[in-house]
């Protein structure tokens, strides 16, 4: 029997960043990531241990064990989709976030859900970029959309367990769409030559974002991170539901 799905939130918003930012939205937050991205700066304490835990601005999706989250079938999810979805004048998109939603990709409740999910509404993928995945075992995922949030050295993340090519490019290759998505923070040479290189060779448009955890730090970047996009060719991506609730989790 395949493991039930952690899921961590469920929402009705708008999507605030990206190629599709300011569409309406349903996120699925699952729990669990391959990646502990501590050069974000966000800090909360564990709720079972007290301890104070460094990451992003998702982090009671990062670290396991520290929060309290609830198992789900693929059932259950879905029916959390119809009950957001009632009384709606149009269907929203279903955004797969985390974390890093494709951790969860092989297993058997996952592919249920993306499955019945695809009947009727458009599914997205929020990921970091570094999972390979085998389209043509796990063809479902080709009728989904992928933005590739692939971690900068601002991150605090070796570049090794960082960027995956041939996570990618397959993505790339065989997604529905994809592009790539950029937070920046010092808007140099360094951070230049990092995401030319992951879009010279991914060949996908690229959308910058600045850092910014709460509307504060977000005012103090948006600002060079739109001259950085302008300057090089990028596209700005604004992070919406910063500007409009803040580090307020759920919206």
């Amino acid at each position: 029997m395949s493991k039930e799905l952690e899921l961590v939130e469920a929402f009705l918003s708008i999507q605030g960043e990206g190629a599709y930012q300011g569409r309406l939205a349903i996120f699925l937050r699952f729990l669990g990531c391959n990646l502990n991205c501590s050069g974000f700066g966000v800090k909360t304490r564990s709720l079972k241990t007290g301890e104070e835990l460094l990451g992003c601005d998702s982090i009671r999706a990062v670290f396991k064990g520290h929060f309290h989250h609830k198992r789900y079938n693929a059932d259950e999810i879905l029916s959390l989709v119809d009950g957001l979805c009632k009384d709606l004048e149009q269907r929203p998109i279903i955004v797969l976030t985390g974390g890093e939603p494709l951790i969860w990709h092989q297993n058997e409740n996952f592919i249920n859900l993306v499955r019945n999910l695809l009947r009727n509404y458009e599914v997205h993928f929020e990921t970091n970029g570094t999972i390979l995945v085998d389209f043509a075992k796990f063809e479902i995922y080709k009728n989904c959309h992928f933005a590739l949030g692939v971690k900068l050295a601002n991150s605090g993340v070796s570049e090794q367990k960082r960027i995956n090519l041939d996570a990618i490019l397959a993505i790339k290759d065989n997604a529905k769409s994809s592009f790539l998505k950029f937070v920046l923070s010092r808007f140099d040479k360094s951070e230049l030559e990092e995401i030319s290189y992951i879009k010279n060779r991914a060949n996908l448009p690229v959308w910058c974002m600045a850092m910014g955890a709460n509307e504060d730090e977000l005012s103090k970047n948006a600002l060079k991170t739109a001259q950085f996009a302008i300057k090089h060719g990028f596209n700005y991506s604004e992070r919406i539901h910063i500007r409009l609730w803040g580090d307020k989790e759920g919206v």
